[in-house]
């Protein structure tokens, strides 16, 4: 399963591909940001345990040492896991910014 992740304020385009491996997945990731690529290629394969940790422990959050706090990859990464897993939906959020 791929997953394209655009329009990030940063700019920069990033897909996300899980591919499953038994009870677990591999997580693959070609991004134009550099912070990103290393993060991907640190990533080990994720079981649901993993996926479902909380953040303090979670070893995906762990991994992200990327320049901006607020960067989705991560999360991105733990949601299309839980897709492949079977443990969530094929759903994601929408968002709207309303200034009083």
């Amino acid at each position: 399963m791929n997953v394209i992740v655009r329009d990030q304020p940063c700019g920069y385009l990033t897909v996300i591909r899980v591919k499953k491996e038994g009870g677990r997945v591999k997580v693959y990731i070609e991004s134009e940001c550099p912070d990103v690529n290393k993060f991907g290629e640190k990533l080990p394969l994720l079981d649901a345990k993993s996926v479902l940790t909380k953040i303090p422990d979670n070893p995906v959050y762990k991994l992200a040492d990327i320049r901006h706090s607020t960067c989705i990859i991560p999360w991105m990464v733990l949601k299309t896991a839980e897709i492949e897993l079977g443990l969530n939906v094929e759903k994601f959020f929408t968002f709207e910014v309303e200034r009083e």
